[in-house]
C-alpha cells in the first residue's frame, strides 16, 4: 500500500523538478533577450487552475509516465508565469540603474533570477504540494466534479486577475 503512494510522491518531485529546470532556463533565455514577453495569457495558469487540471490529470489518465509528462509541461509554465510575474514587477528605474553602472544583460538576468530564488523555491515547493493535494483529491467519488469546478473558479480568478 505504501510503495504507490512512494512511487506517486518521488514521481511528482521528480517531475516538478524537472520542470523548475526547464521553466528557470526558459526564464533566464526570456530575460537576457531583452524581449517583452506578454505573459497576461499565462493569467490562466493560476493555482486553482493547476490544482484542478492536475486532479483532473490524476482521476482521468491511466499512465503514469504520461500523468508525469503532463506534470513537467504544467511545472515549467507555471514557474515561467510565476518569475516572469516576480521578474516584471520590479521597478524600470533599478533595471536602469543596474545597467548604468556597467552590468550588461546576461548579468542583469542572473542578478534578477538570484534575487528572485527564494521565490522560486517557494513556488517550486508550492507546485509539488498541488501535486500530492490533486492525487489525493482524486482519490475521492467526486474529483471528476471538483476538478471541472475548479476550472470554473481558476478561470473565473483569472478573468479577473487574481494572483
Amino acid at each position: 500500500m505504501i510503495t504507490p503512494f512512494l512511487n506517486i510522491l518521488f514521481g511528482s518531485g521528480i517531475s516538478t523538478l524537472v520542470g523548475s529546470i526547464v521553466g528557470l532556463l526558459v526564464s533566464y533565455n526570456i530575460i537576457s533577450k531583452r524581449a517583452r514577453v506578454r505573459y497576461q495569457p499565462l493569467f490562466l495558469f493560476n493555482d486553482v487552475m493547476m490544482l484542478s487540471i492536475m486532479t483532473l490529470v490524476w482521476y482521468y489518465v491511466d499512465n503514469l509516465y504520461l500523468a508525469y509528462l503532463f506534470f513537467i509541461i504544467m511545472s515549467s509554465v507555471f514557474l515561467v508565469y510565476k518569475l516572469l510575474v516576480a521578474v516584471y514587477s520590479m521597478d524600470k528605474r533599478f533595471r536602469l540603474l543596474v545597467l548604468s553602472l556597467g552590468a550588461d544583460h546576461s548579468e542583469y538576468s542572473r542578478f534578477i533570477l538570484e534575487k528572485n530564488l527564494g521565490r522560486f523555491f517557494a513556488n517550486i515547493l508550492k507546485f509539488y504540494v498541488l501535486c500530492i493535494i490533486s492525487f489525493l483529491t482524486s482519490l475521492t467519488i467526486c474529483a471528476s466534479d471538483i476538478g471541472f469546478f475548479g476550472l470554473i473558479v481558476g478561470l473565473v480568478f483569472s478573468l479577473v486577475q487574481t494572483d
